[in-house]
């Protein structure tokens, strides 16, 4: 009688070991995890406002007018977004309606140290939350 080879894996056959869909929440951390400055500044240009020139210093997550120009281009998106100003920390929270819905559905709550820094987390968020997921 011969032994069994022995199965390698989890056991199940045919199921991708990692989805996209997988891998969004720890982006999402990594994100939140990220220092406001010229590395979130260039994800942010590029999820949100759709820049092409990276290296450009913009203020995006630093600056009021950053943070302005995040929401506008936000809001062209069609999303919501809500700000909330605490004595040393800001809350940003993301918002869409989805088409034949009558309730948002929430893309992204993040903090910050100051409201540009929440704003530009949140937004490069809820553009990763609004990328279709691949199965």
């Amino acid at each position: 009688m011969k032994p069994e080879p022995r199965r390698r894996g989890s056991g199940k056959q045919g199921s991708p070991a990692h989805t996209t869909a997988d891998s969004t929440p720890t982006l999402g951390a990594a994100i939140l995890a990220m220092s406001p400055g010229a590395a979130l500044d260039e994800l942010v240009g590029r999820s949100v406002l759709g820049l092409a020139q990276p290296g450009r210093p913009r203020g995006l997550s630093t600056t009021w007018d950053g943070a302005r120009q995040v929401v506008a281009g936000l809001t062209k998106l069609g999303c919501f977004v809500q700000v909330q100003i605490h004595a040393g920390r800001s809350v940003c929270q993301v918002m869409r309606v989805l088409e034949g819905a009558a309730v948002a559905k929430q893309l992204a709550h993040a903090e910050g140290a100051e409201p540009p820094e929440a704003v530009a987390k949140a937004a490069a968020i809820a553009c990763l939350q609004m990328q279709p997921h691949l199965d």
